[in-house]
């Protein structure tokens, strides 16, 4: 079968090139549909005893199961799902550790930061009226002179790449 296949499928490519030429007869034109259909006649049988032999193994398969299945009886009842818990050494450990993974939060940022507040820990933060704009004066003069010795650095930096390639020093330890 296999070298019949072969055999089928170099004559379909001879055919098809002639074909693709558009000089050919209609005897040349029949036979090549003839080749054609032959080709996937032999295709499909192959696939059909391929199914056979799948259903087989899947037979035995099951049957395999079902004979183990059968001496020991039937299956173990399903056990009730236990809920998690965590050895701790002492109240505290359990406290900071928690009840394990995922770990949720139990209040927002929010409702932390009111409640520091209702405790008196944590206070607002007073507003003084000429400070702001002292700080926003502060900040912009900062950035300014940030942005100036940054702008110089990387400017520095590129200069020095551009005259040395890169593996330009210690070419004594060479790995």
């Amino acid at each position: 079968r296999y070298k019949q296949k072969k055999e089928l499928e170099n004559k379909l490519a001879s055919m098809r090139s002639s074909m693709e030429s558009g000089t050919v007869d209609e005897d040349h034109i029949r036979e090549f549909y003839i080749l054609h259909i032959q080709k996937w006649i032999s295709t499909s049988l192959e696939e059909i005893e391929s199914i056979d032999q799948e259903l087989v193994i899947l037979r035995s398969r099951d049957a395999a199961r079902q004979a183990a299945a059968g001496p020991c009886g039937p299956s173990r009842p399903a056990r009730t799902p236990v809920k998690p818990f965590i050895l701790t050494r002492n109240a505290a450990q359990a406290r900071v550790f928690g009840a394990g993974y995922p770990g949720l939060p139990t209040m927002t940022v929010d409702d932390w930061y009111q409640q520091r507040q209702r405790q008196g820990i944590v206070s607002t933060p007073q507003r003084v009226p000429g400070a702001s704009d002292e700080l926003q004066k502060q900040q912009q003069e900062t950035e300014e002179v940030d942005d100036e010795e940054a702008l110089r650095k990387a400017r520095d930096w590129d200069d020095w790449k551009d005259t040395h390639p890169r593996g330009y020093g210690n070419r004594q330890n060479m790995g």
